[in-house]
């Protein structure tokens, strides 16, 4: 039966059904507006939400009073507009032999057209499991160049090139590694923070063995310290041998000398190497017979000798270079182009060294990368070898420059005895350490174990990104 209802009678029945389903305020019989509150056992959740996972983007309050045809329309806007994010590609447009690309944030970068084509991430180009080029540079047209640049709503550009090849990229990925000052910088502190030199005023921070297991935030803490002061101290290790190979393992794993995983460093009879004795041994790096030397050396004190001696004594070879170079230029680059030869040759003294081993290094006692900055010294007394490619008028000043060097090593080294339980970590590619001679029936008994500094900024990065610390 058709309802006796006027049309406007209808419409206003319906609206109160739908303000009363809603909680919306109702004219009630005295005139006042009051609220009817309908109770379920769901909350609402918007088809939007569902779809897109984002909440809606009005308060229901002010979206109730509009048609369904209007929410609709909103709705479909809403999923389909990109939000403009500070890396979105705003303007592009064709420079010389590059793209020139403004971001959201106000930033701009000029691409190579050779740099994009070779980084092009299509999947026939670039493999995203295996974050890899697909592509050859053999394949490389050094001639390649675009005929057509798109800004797409997502913030990305596509780009059609001479070969009618087309490529893809977002603006997040060409804002990461865009050639301004900025994005290079970035790239360059996560390859490696950057160094602090220190005298021997500095006194290391200090961590804790189990929170080093346990905490990722601690552990953290502990390899932005390592990396910028490139020495620091452990506390309260476990009472065992394999501690310092227990907690390399934990952060990656451990390099391996003929030495085996841990080195006890004790008097032994027979040494094979002058640590196992009980004389003085002057600051040096470990294994400087290594072509590639350890990066990290972890040194655990279980027992310490009761008495005078045995004092630990560090000291930052970057600092002490960067002091040379200033007060005597010739004897920094005489250290700097001249090569030292570092061997170690020998036979095992316990079960799982290399039964026998013969090794030789040759390098500068100061290495410099291609910006003249000092990346590795390599100073061991009683490793360097006797064997000196140098013609002999050359010999007394290169004597005299290594003696220099030294000196000056020690002038800003820092001395201390370490607490069993102690573990001190060194940069052993940059700082030196050494100790003081004790008596020979002392039970003093130190522990030495390796790791590679690719494996120790590997875990940084890896902590970073999970921790949400750029």
């Amino acid at each position: 039966m058709a309802s006796s209802k006027h049309p406007a009678q209808l419409l206003k029945t319906v609206s109160s059904r739908v303000l009363a389903s809603t909680g919306a305020p109702t004219t009630g019989h005295s005139g006042q507006m009051s609220h009817r509150v309908v109770h379920t056992t769901r909350p609402r959740v918007s088809y939007f939400t569902k779809v897109t996972g984002r909440p809606y983007p009005q308060s229901w309050s002010s979206m109730r009073h509009l048609s369904l045809a209007a929410q609709t329309r909103q709705q479909d806007l809403a999923t389909r507009q990109q939000p403009v994010v500070a890396t979105s590609v705003l303007h592009s447009q064709m420079v010389n032999d590059a793209i020139r690309v403004e971001f959201a944030d106000g930033s701009t970068s000029d691409l190579s057209h050779l740099w994009l084509r070779d980084n092009c991430q299509c999947e026939k180009c670039y493999s995203k499991s295996a974050l890899g080029r697909i592509s050859l540079l053999k394949n490389l047209d050094l001639d390649s160049h675009p005929v057509h640049v798109q800004e797409l709503e997502n913030g990305s550009i596509t780009v059609e090139w001479n070969d009618g090849h087309l490529s893809e990229f977002s603006g997040e990925w060409l804002h990461q590694r865009a050639f301004n000052q900025t994005a290079r910088q970035k790239r360059r502190n996560q390859y490696a923070l950057k160094k602090v030199r220190w005298d021997g005023a500095f006194r290391p921070k200090e961590f804790d063995y189990c929170n080093m297991l346990n905490d990722d935030q601690h552990l953290l803490d502990w390899h932005l310290a390592m990396e910028r002061d490139g020495f620091t101290l452990i506390r309260n290790s476990p009472d065992k041998d394999v501690a310092g190979p227990e907690l390399i393992e934990h952060i990656a794993v451990v390099k391996q000398s003929h030495y085996g995983p841990h080195s006890p460093v004790v008097v032994r009879a027979d040494a094979n190497n002058i640590a196992w004795t009980n004389s003085e041994l002057g600051l040096h790096n470990d294994l400087a017979q290594y072509e590639y030397m350890a990066g990290i050396i972890f040194i655990h004190c279980k027992h310490q000798h009761v008495g005078s001696g045995g004092e630990s004594l560090v000291s930052d070879g970057l600092y002490a270079a960067e002091k040379l170079r200033r007060q005597h230029p010739e004897a920094f680059k005489l250290l700097t182009t001249t090569d030292n030869y570092y061997w170690d040759k020998g036979v095992a003294n316990l079960p799982w060294e290399q039964e026998e081993f013969f090794k030789i290094a040759r390098m500068p006692v100061i290495k410099l990368d291609n910006n003249k900055e000092v990346i590795q010294v390599a100073v061991n007394n009683a490793v360097r070898d006797s064997y000196l490619d140098l013609p002999a008028h050359k010999v007394k000043q290169f004597y005299e420059a290594m003696k220099i060097y030294n000196d000056v090593l020690y002038e800003n080294a820092i001395t201390f005895k370490m607490a069993e339980g102690d573990m001190i970590v060194l940069d052993n590619i940059r700082c030196l350490h050494g100790r003081l001679g004790y008596e020979a029936h002392s039970t003093r008994h130190l522990e030495s174990s390796y790791l590679d500094w690719d494996e120790a900024r590997c875990r940084r990065r890896r902590l970073q990104e999970k921790l949400g610390v750029v």
